[in-house]
């Protein structure tokens, strides 16, 4: 039997949408029960500002022991696709990014662009071998850009590191 991703994952609201006057940090989230993080920003643009995102990392979802700005090895984007609009003017495709610690959004003003980061929880632990630190938390930041420009940021963690009979999942939200 095939399990939905709300049956196996989790879906959390990372960042409600927003204007990029200013710059904003997302919530923290517990990767402690899953695999995999999908970072998945949302940016609508009426002006011509870039967005920086970048992603940080911690122990605990206060924050605790952060460290900034872990290195986006798995990132890609769609671009500058006008909605609402012929589907034949517009592209679904996504492109894989360059491994980086920021990505730095479209500058079109136009249109709007979506950002996937994929973060798995081997991917937190530093030092010089598996036994260094523990990250299990991570934080979307974005940078300001112009009032006109609006983000939104949502989660999406999977598998759970626990049995599929296991109900309901475990949460992200809280360590």
């Amino acid at each position: 039997m095939a399990h939905l991703l709300i049956q196996r994952g989790k879906v959390v609201p990372g960042l409600a949408p927003q204007t990029m006057a200013g710059a904003a940090d997302g919530d923290w989230v517990s990767m402690k029960g899953y695999h995999r993080l999908v970072v998945l920003v949302h940016l609508t643009q009426g002006n011509a500002a870039t967005t920086a995102i970048t992603v940080d990392k911690a122990t605990d979802v206060a924050g605790t022991g952060v460290s900034a700005g872990i290195t986006l090895s798995r990132n890609w984007s769609i671009e500058d696709t006008a909605i609402g609009t012929d589907a034949g003017t517009n592209s679904d495709t996504w492109v894989a990014g360059a491994s980086a610690a920021a990505i730095t959004t479209s500058n079109t003003g136009t249109g709007a662009s979506m950002y996937a980061i994929e973060i798995f929880s081997g991917d937190l632990i530093t030092g010089a071998s598996a036994f260094g630190t523990a990250f299990d938390c991570v934080q979307v930041k974005l940078g300001a850009s112009d009032a006109n420009n609006i983000a939104q940021v949502t989660y999406i963690l999977e598998p759970s590191r626990y049995a599929q009979g296991v109900s309901p999942t475990p949460s992200a939200i809280i360590d």
